[in-house]
């Protein structure tokens, strides 16, 4: 799952926001260094990419991309449900969780947040709290961007982002359908495991 997943399955669990963001940041496992509810947010990340990744239908969904992108399709996967989960973001919300106040409430706790992990994380950041463009996941446009952002990212030249694109808008009802199937599955699992953490 991308940023606004994690986002929001932390505010579902009443974990940290910034913990679950910083799963893509923290690599190891030792993390006792940190405070507990960053360590319990990072846990919940790994966790949840996991399930994610072993999850039936999105396997089924990964093994129907055409075979020119089928190695991305993971990444794809996870910057497209972003932009789902906001098309459908009432369905998985409570009433009183409101995207923007909640992704206003993570700029927040990120501004706050002193700690030196990596250059990535610091464009990151930076770009995070300059331009605050979480909510732009409502427009497909959105996620071109971010897929053109991770191919750029790697040294070797990627180009998935645009066939990508393609195979999203001739497959959306399918990819919708697998989405609001899935999405119950993992917050319920979510739950689940953050139970156990807290034991």
């Amino acid at each position: 799952m991308n940023y606004i997943a994690h986002i929001h399955l932390a505010k579902h669990t009443h974990t940290s926001l910034v913990g679950n963001f910083l799963g893509d940041f923290i690599k190891g496992s030792v993390l006792d260094d940190l405070p507990l509810n960053l360590q319990h947010g990072i846990r919940l990340h790994r966790h949840i990419d996991v399930y994610t990744d072993s999850h039936p239908i999105v396997l089924a969904l990964k093994s129907d991309f055409p075979k020119s992108i089928r190695r991305y399709a993971g990444i794809v996967l996870d910057v497209y449900f972003d932009h789902l989960l906001i098309q459908h973001w009432q369905q998985f919300s409570s009433p009183a969780l409101e995207k923007n106040q909640l992704f206003s409430e993570f700029y927040q706790n990120l501004a706050q947040l002193d700690m030196d992990i990596s250059p990535h994380f610091s464009r990151v950041r930076s770009g995070l709290l300059t331009h605050q463009w979480l909510a732009d996941y409502h427009e497909l446009s959105a996620c071109l961007r971010a897929m053109h952002a991770i191919e750029n990212r790697f040294s070797r030249k990627l180009q998935f982002a645009e066939q990508a694109i393609i195979y999203i808008t001739a497959n959306e009802h399918q990819l919708k359908q697998s989405f609001l199937h899935f999405y119950p599955d993992l917050l319920g699992h979510s739950e689940r495991f953050v139970s156990k953490l807290e034991r």
